[in-house]
């Protein structure tokens, strides 16, 4: 029956006869119109993410309210799709048994159905937070609320690792109601696509329309007339079509957070009484892709493999530091789950270590098991709510300057900070408790420290031993840098490294594997040879300026390209460009040349144009075939289309890119679904440049910017295929190329932090993924005078250690578990055990498929 807009039942007059708008519907194979009505899940956008989040948790209740106003089995009866899981689990986390059974029952019957998506996520995701997202779907089924389906909305993109972790979740279908603007659908919108993930595992994707059709329509506020004409004319479209091999449209009836209303139930009725010979009903996502799939697979669909690069990820450059900020705390979540699940396996040693306030000794106090499980999981959460795809408001461009835009991006900005704060006080703490920890003896001297006691304690928390510097905080005064060997899942203490030696001029440098040459005015480094090949690392001459070189790209003046002169929204792969002035920072200081016991730096200053002076380091290390540079940015705010690169201009001809994504590396270009972003692409951490067939290339990092563009600067190309000549990594530092959501100003001032080597032998996806881990999951490190009781390796053993990556967490059980990641595609049969004090249970053996990620859990009996 309609309803008003709070669910109401009202009278209906009768549905008019003439024909409609959109044309008559005489003879089609489509036979049918599934209408799906659900809320595009913003986090923020319409209204400050503090409070869009409330209020979609609430929409629960709403919804099962309206399923008993709208009840029955008909085809107007209220039927709703929870776009994403998060609502829901809000809801599990509240409701009384009543009203959890009741959201049980209209699941049971197919009136409501929830999708396996935390939220609208970007590529900012990593393995571990990926895995998060997906574990929490267990607490849904633990309800009684099976999960078949995930839905994206707006989104233009997910990583290649995800269809793997959809698949050991359960989860073997993904709509994706894919944004038309800023880039371009992998096939025509709507259709149907098997997706192969990088085990051989595959999903059925359905590349739907935009979700916004449902307002732009007229449908979600029961504009019967307007919804008739634009759905007659979008199923007239999908018959005209020759590769659509389907006999449903599938429509959706949402707009950006919607309260839900039984509306467009109206619109269901009136087409109805019009259009007999195609009817109209009311579907869950899952019942609409219960009746898609097997007319897919009995169609010939094509089967695309490889990554779902976004065209939407340019809006990872829009904050640059507070994306810094997110991978930040993401390094510290992941060293606090170690570190603390390794002390429960251990046990807590000295009793007044969390007598002692303030970072500089120790954690103020130390949390229970359940406190450590609590706060782990609000990480987590604060994570996936910053790597979520809403970053403004509605007005972030037409209002920039507005208390609601400001506000706005204050909350989500706080996702980024909140996980930090909480992840740093978690890791800090875990580092204290784990080397104080196990029956050692508490006031052992721990290895040898400077003139007042004070050493560098390093804690490895991957399952490898690793050699590599570390920073560390000297007294709240000064930092140094020194390097480390750590075993696996262990502790190392080291001397706290002399003050370096007085800087001096000089443009060349040379130290262990590499030998420099910097040229200020071209920007940075024009040569850098790898010593032990002979290897000519920088091909200066082609890029025209210095790796390293800050690279400011502004729209060329004069532009009358529409993005310019008409609408920002215009940047756009119709509208191919606009034309940017590139230039680079140029410098006519000396550099200074500063030598320290384990390193040789060269620093020099260069001004890009219009900004500030830059400050950028080159480090080089006696017994280290790696290389880190710095780059310090003093960005003020400012507006208008711009952005600022740094450059790696690698010599290696006719290159192949090796990606790092979430759960996966894939080959950019090859190993890509068609149409995907060619332009610039959203990594995790890591490169691997290399000519195939040809030994020797690069592996390149980069620790807090996630946007590369390859072979080049491709911005506004909007290309169907990479152009990549030369081996030149672009780390896309920050961008102001969006028309809304994204933040309206351009700033970010901070140090920008890269790695890279040499590598003699083959590039492979492997290194690049362990290359990448590492990066994310640095050595910690921190000056310390106190008792050091746990040296050496800790007690677990994950084998074999060359071939998997381990995550280590502490469960609200009291258990640990350990994860572990085929980082290649043969089976692994790995092993899990426990070497160290006291009486451990569990591990054993763990079996894992191509690139299969297997548990193991352990736990400490008393």
């Amino acid at each position: 029956m309609p309803s008003t807009p709070d669910g109401t039942p009202i009278d209906h007059p009768a549905a008019p006869t003439e024909p409609p708008r959109g044309g008559p519907l005489l003879d089609r194979p489509v036979r049918q119109v599934l209408l799906v009505g659900h809320t595009h899940h913003d986090v923020g956008y319409t209204n400050s993410p503090r409070l869009v989040d409330d209020l979609h948790a609430a929409t629960v209740l709403r919804v099962l309210d309206l399923c008993d106003t709208n009840d029955g089995d008909g085809p107007d009866a209220f039927r709703w799709t929870f776009e994403v899981a998060r609502p829901v689990l809000r809801f599990l986390d509240s409701a009384g048994a009543a009203d959890v059974e009741r959201l049980r029952r209209r699941v049971a019957e197919g009136r409501v159905a929830v999708t396996g998506g935390y939220l609208n996520m970007t590529q900012l995701l990593g393995d571990a937070e990926l895995g998060a997202a997906y574990d929490a779907l267990d607490r849904l089924r633990a309800a009684g609320v099976p999960v078949r389906t995930e839905q994206h909305g707006d989104v233009n993109g997910i990583a290649w690792g995800a269809v793997d972790a959809m698949r050991r979740a359960g989860v073997d279908r993904l709509v994706m109601a894919l944004n038309p603007d800023h880039g371009r659908p992998p096939y025509p919108q709507p259709t149907g696509f098997w997706w192969e993930g990088p085990a051989g595992g595959r999903v059925f994707a359905w590349l739907s329309t935009h979700y916004g059709v449902g307002e732009e329509w007229g449908i979600v506020d029961g504009d019967v007339e307007a919804a008739e004409a634009h759905v007659a004319d979008f199923v007239a479209a999908l018959e005209k079509r020759d590769d659509y091999p389907y006999d449903t449209a599938v429509v959706h009836a949402a707009n950006d957070n919607r309260w839900p209303t039984a509306l467009f139930l109206d619109v269901v009725r009136h087409w109805n009484a019009r259009h007999p010979d195609v009817p109209m009903r009311t579907a869950t996502i899952d019942e609409a892709l219960d009746v898609l799939r097997p007319q897919a697979e009995a169609a010939d669909v094509p089967v695309a493999r490889g990554e779902w690069s976004d065209w939407w990820a340019h809006g990872h450059g829009s904050t640059a530091r507070e994306v810094a900020v997110y991978r930040e705390a993401r390094s510290f979540a992941r060293a606090a789950q170690t570190t603390l699940g390794l002390t429960r396996l251990r046990g807590d040693g000295a009793p007044s270590l969390a007598d002692v306030m303030g970072y500089r000794r120790g954690p103020v106090r130390l949390r229970s098991d359940a406190e450590v499980a609590r706060d782990l999981d609000r990480v987590d959460a604060e994570l996936l709510l910053f790597a979520e795809h809403t970053w403004g408001s509605w007005e972030t461009y037409a209002k920039p300057h507005s208390s609601f835009s400001h506000s706005h991006w204050n909350a989500k900005a706080g996702f980024a900070y909140g996980a930090f704060d909480l992840a740093r006080d978690l890791a800090v703490e875990g580092l204290f408790r784990v080397v104080a920890s196990g029956p050692g003896d508490a006031g052992a001297a721990g290895g040898p420290g400077g003139p007042d006691g004070t050493r560098v304690v390093v804690v490895n928390p991957t399952e490898r031993a690793r050699t590599e510097p570390v920073d560390v905080e000297v007294r709240g005064r000064t930092r140094a840098r020194t390097v480390a060997t750590v075993p696996a899942f262990g502790v190392a203490t080291v001397p706290l490294p002399a003050a370096p030696g007085l800087a001096r001029a000089g443009r060349e440098v040379a130290c262990g594997a590499y030998r420099a040459v910097v040229d200020p005015a071209r920007g940075g480094v024009v040569s850098l040879v790898h010593v032990p090949s002979g290897r000519e690392l920088v091909d200066a001459e082609a890029a025209g300026h210095g790796l390293g070189a800050v690279v400011t790209e502004t729209v060329a003046p004069g532009s009358t390209h529409p993005m310019v002169v008409r609408d920002p929204k215009d940047f756009h792969p119709d509208l191919p460009g606009p034309d940017f002035d590139r230039r680079h920072a140029a410098g006519d200081e000396e550099p200074l040349v500063t030598e320290g016991e384990a390193w040789v730096r060269i620093a020099w200053r260069t001004t890009p144009p219009g900004l500030p002076a830059a400050a950028t380091t080159l480090t080089l290390y006696r017994d280290l075939d790696v290389v880190d540079l710095e780059v310090a940015l003093v960005k003020p705010e400012a507006f208008g289309p711009e952005s600022i690169h740094v450059a790696f201009p690698f010599r290696v001809a006719d290159p192949e890119f090796l990606l790092e994504t979430a759960g996966a590396v894939y080959a950019a270009e090859t190993e890509q679904l068609p149409d995907t972003s060619k332009d610039w692409y959203s990594i995790q951490h890591a490169v691997g440049v290399h000519a195939p067939g040809t030994a020797g290339g690069v592996l390149w990092g980069a620790v807090d910017a996630p946007l590369v563009q390859l072979g080049g600067l491709h911005t506004g190309e909007w290309a169907r295929t990479l152009r990549a000549p030369t081996g030149y990594v672009s780390s896309w530092l920050m961008n102001n190329l969006h028309f809304t959501n994204f933040q309206a100003r351009q700033e970010g001032t901070r140090t920008y932090r890269y790695r890279f080597a040499a590598v003699d032998g083959p590039v492979t996806r492997e290194r690049v993924r362990v290359f990448g881990r590492d990066l994310a999951e640095p050595l910690q490190a921190r000056a310390y005078d106190g008792a050091v009781a746990a040296e050496g390796p800790l007690g677990l053993r994950v084998e074999p250690a060359d071939r998997v990556l381990a995550e280590v967490r502490p469960l609200p059980d009291g258990t640990v578990r350990v994860r572990l990641r085929n980082v290649g595609a043969e089976p692994v049969d790995a092993q899990v055990a426990w070497d160290g004090p006291g009486r451990v249970v569990g591990g054993g053996a763990v079996r894992l498929g191509p690139h299969g990620v297997g548990d193991a859990v352990l736990r400490r009996e008393a």
